[in-house]
């Protein structure tokens, strides 16, 4: 039989509880009937009737079906009900149950542990006295175990005691050794805190006996040998008295190998422990300078004259005597000692130093809050130290384990910030007083005589002036002051007392320069009033001071930045940032962003710039001065005819005036800079003089010949003579080119055959130089192979420039 769709049980209820579909009904009758179409309608009523019969059928037995499952479930409801009704009863007899049972519970709890009441009144369960008992019964066992330790340390330290006070050093030294191999068992094994510090501090009271009784031992032998008396003579062992010595110096010696080979467990203590790499000096020196440590105290910690506060190096060349008188004992007889023992990497005078340190320190640190009101004796009491930290390294001394840059004794004042800061202030205030001293005085800016100069001080030859020189050595003053430091040390001298007081002078030096030149060339309200100040001579010396002030600056700057020491300051400028002071970090910064290989540069570079920026002004100056004095010269006719009779030339009359003064600048120049700079100057000058009369004289004039050689005499026997008169020994002509080729040509002849200026005759004329000038075919370098054939040079070799020079005579109209 087919099975159905599936469909959900709702489905499957409204189905059946639908109203007969009369349309399904038809269908499904229809469905029943044969298929045959040939069906007649007699042959259809047996088989309908046949029908009938079998679902008349079909609906009894669907009748009877349905009875019965009508029955059934009324019977399965009851059975239903009744074990409902069951279940409910048994859940509730359960709830029951599991009551009775939460209340049996917490009757035994409460049976098994007693109220808080009854516990205070001491009435307590069977259970708390079993546990009670069994927590003190392991307390007990611990602190069995304690005690027993304790007892078992206690009996190993006094039988080392009694080992050494019968001077049985073997058994004390090795009951010693086994005594700290059992606090190391008793720590591995059980490492209790309390207990290791305890059995630590036992032994370390057995271990201070012992070094102790050996001390004294040794401090016995040396007194029996001289000391501390300095022996010149290496120790003979075959005498009693240095072979006891020997023994118990060796005994110290085995007991520092004891300690090395079986130290004591670490455990922590209430005060830390201070963080130091240097390695505390070997036990066998300490009684070795006892005796030497007492005398220094006598001498220095005492009443005595010795005990001054202002007088550092005492106490520090009596250190560095006993150094020098002991060296030989210590370099050979106990480096011999220690090379045969195991101890040939320490060095016998490096421990022996360490251990003379200390009172020195200790002394500093006692007087020196007393020296921070007295900068002089600070002062003298740091470098006395640094002094002796010098003797010191240089006896190549460095305490054992140190690892980097010794200090010295002098961090004891330097490493304290606000001690150092103090220091710091009172230099700054010293130099600086010093600093104002020398650019305030007198003569400050006068410039040295020759007679008071060492030439060979100055590699361009430059005399500086005085306050340059004071500065000068003042600032090398400076840095000797601050070159013993360690390295870090010397930064804040660097950055905030050397470049600040090199800014400082810089800053002068620009100063008077923008003052001068924004009275003598700017305009300034009141400025013309004050220009005489800045005239002539005067004015000309103010500028030469300053630029030879600021040139000799950038020499000396240039100097110490090739200093050993300012370099290896540089390298660690750059490698160590992170070590730089947090209030040095930004002016370091800015070092390291304008050098460009020194310490120096941008201060080189800043004197650089004023020294040419005062030339620039000299040159400026006595152009501008020159010409105010040349306005009646540059003002007079220049196309005058010929004299009639044929005397000897003469300067001109207004130029009388003008060279003296163009001399007289050109003395001061000449006498102040350099040979070579001078002559330099001249020439721009020239130059400057040459441009300006060229534009304002030859081109800017009518000329006639008698005129032009009239201006060619003025040159050759005013201006060149007046630089020769000056002290201009070389190229004298420089720089006037350009005056001395357009005069030379607006004095040549009207047309060949004629007398050049100096009477011989010229194979050039005016018109033939008029032809190549102003004739387009003519090319541009056949002009100026003819201007330079003619000796004027290129400046005036072009058709454009010549054109408008030749302009200038009334022949070129013509």
């Amino acid at each position: 039989m087919a099975t159905a769709p599936s469909t959900s049980s709702g489905d499957q209820l409204i189905q059946l509880l639908a109203p007969p579909s009369l349309t399904l009904a038809q269908a499904h009758a229809v469905a029943l009937l044969p298929p045959s179409s040939t069906t007649s309608a007699a042959s259809l009523g047996p088989t309908l009737s046949s029908l009938l019969t079998s679902h008349e059928s079909t609906l009894a037995t669907l009748d009877s079906e349905l009875s019965s499952s009508s029955a059934a479930v009324a019977t399965l409801l009851a059975t239903t009900k009744h074990q409902l009704a069951d279940i409910l009863a048994r859940t509730e007899a359960l709830k029951g149950e599991h009551e009775q049972l939460e209340d049996s519970l917490i009757d035994h709890r409460e049976a098994l542990v007693s109220p808080l009441a009854k516990r205070e009144q001491g009435d307590a369960t069977l259970r708390e006295k079993l546990v009670d008992l069994g927590q003190r019964r392991t307390e007990l066992e611990a602190v069995k175990g304690w005690f027993a330790t304790l007892a078992e340390a206690e009996r190993l330290g006094i039988i080392v005691l009694a080992a050494l006070q019968a001077e049985d050093l073997d058994d004390a030294f090795d009951t010693y050794v086994e005594l700290v191999e059992y606090i190391q068992h008793v720590h591995l094994g059980a490492p209790t805190l309390a207990l290791t510090s305890h059995l630590v501090a036992m032994a370390s009271s057995v271990w201070n006996t012992l070094v102790k009784a050996l001390s004294a031992r040794v401090v016995e032998k040396l007194t029996a040998i001289g000391w501390p008396t300095p022996f010149k003579e290496r120790l003979n062992y075959d005498e009693a008295p240095a072979a006891e010595f020997r023994e118990a110096f060796v005994d110290m010696l085995i007991l520092e190998q004891l300690k090395l080979n079986h130290p004591l467990p670490d455990v922590p203590t209430a005060v830390p422990k201070k963080k130091d790499a240097d390695q505390k000096p070997m036990l066998a020196f300490g009684p070795v300078v006892q005796a030497l440590l007492l005398r220094f105290r006598w001498q220095f910690d005492g009443t005595r004259g010795t005990n001054r506060i202002d007088k550092p190096e005492y106490p520090l060349s009596h250190v560095l005597n006993l150094l020098s008188a002991h060296e030989r004992f210590l370099q050979e007889d106990i480096q011999d000692l220690l090379d045969e023992h195991g101890f040939s990497a320490i060095d016998a005078m490096t421990d022996f130093t360490s251990l003379l340190l200390p009172p020195l320190s200790s002394r500093l640190r006692h007087h020196t809050p007393q020296l921070l009101v007295l900068p002089p004796v600070l002062a003298h009491t740091i470098y006395q130290t640094l002094d002796f930290d010098e003797m010191l390294r240089k006896r190549n001394y460095r305490p054992r384990g140190h690892v980097g840059e010794w200090n010295g004794l002098s961090e004891v004042i330097l490493g304290k910030k606000e001690w150092f800061a103090t220091w710091l202030a009172a230099e700054k205030s010293f130099f600086d007083d010093k600093y104002y001293k020398a650019i305030g005085a007198d003569k400050a800016w006068e410039i040295i005589s020759e007679e008071d100069f060492d030439s060979a001080a100055s590699t361009t030859g430059v005399r500086p002036t005085n306050s340059s020189l004071k500065v000068a050595e003042i600032v090398e003053q400076l840095a000797d002051r601050y070159r013993p430091l360690p390295t870090l040390y010397t930064l804040p001298f660097l950055l905030s007392l050397h470049l600040p007081m090199l800014a400082s002078y810089s800053s002068r030096i620009a100063s008077a320069l923008y003052a001068f030149e924004s009275v003598s060339f700017g305009i300034l309200p009141g400025g013309l009033a004050d220009r005489a100040a800045t005239a002539g001579v005067g004015g000309v010396l103010r500028l030469v001071r300053a630029g030879i002030s600021a040139r000799w600056m950038e020499e000396k700057c240039g100097e110490w930045g090739e200093d050993a020491f300012f370099l290896s300051l540089f390298e660690f400028l750059k490698e160590q940032k992170a070590s730089i002071p947090a209030e040095l970090k930004s002016a370091a910064e800015t070092l390291l962003a304008t050098s460009e290989g020194t310490l120096f540069d941008e201060q080189r570079k800043t004197f650089g710039q004023l020294a040419d920026k005062a030339e620039e002004l000299v040159v400026k100056h006595v152009a501008r001065d020159v010409l105010a004095e040349l306005k009646a010269y540059l003002g007079r006719r220049w196309d005058f005819a010929p004299p009639e009779d044929e005397e000897e030339p003469s300067l001109t009359p207004d130029l009388i005036a003008p060279l003296s003064l163009f001399s007289a600048l050109l003395s001061t120049i000449v006498a102040s800079f350099p040979p070579t700079l001078a002559t330099t100057l001249y020439r721009r000058i020239s130059a400057s003089l040459s441009v300006s009369l060229y534009d304002r004289l030859l081109v800017n004039r009518t000329w006639s010949e008698s005129g032009a050689k009239q201006l060619n005499w003025d040159i050759e026997y005013g201006f060149l003579q007046a630089g020769r008169e000056a002290g201009i020994k070389r190229g004298v002509g420089r720089g006037w080119e350009l005056l001395t080729g357009g005069a030379k040509i607006m004095a040549l002849p009207a047309s060949s055959g004629s007398s050049n200026a100096s009477g011989e005759d010229a194979g050039a004329s005016f018109a033939s130089i008029m032809k190549l000038a102003f004739d387009d075919a003519v090319p541009e370098h056949q002009v100026t192979a003819a201007m330079e054939e003619l000796g004027v040079g290129e400046l005036v070799g072009r058709k454009e420039i010549l054109q408008a020079l030749l302009r200038r005579r009334p022949e070129c109209w013509r």
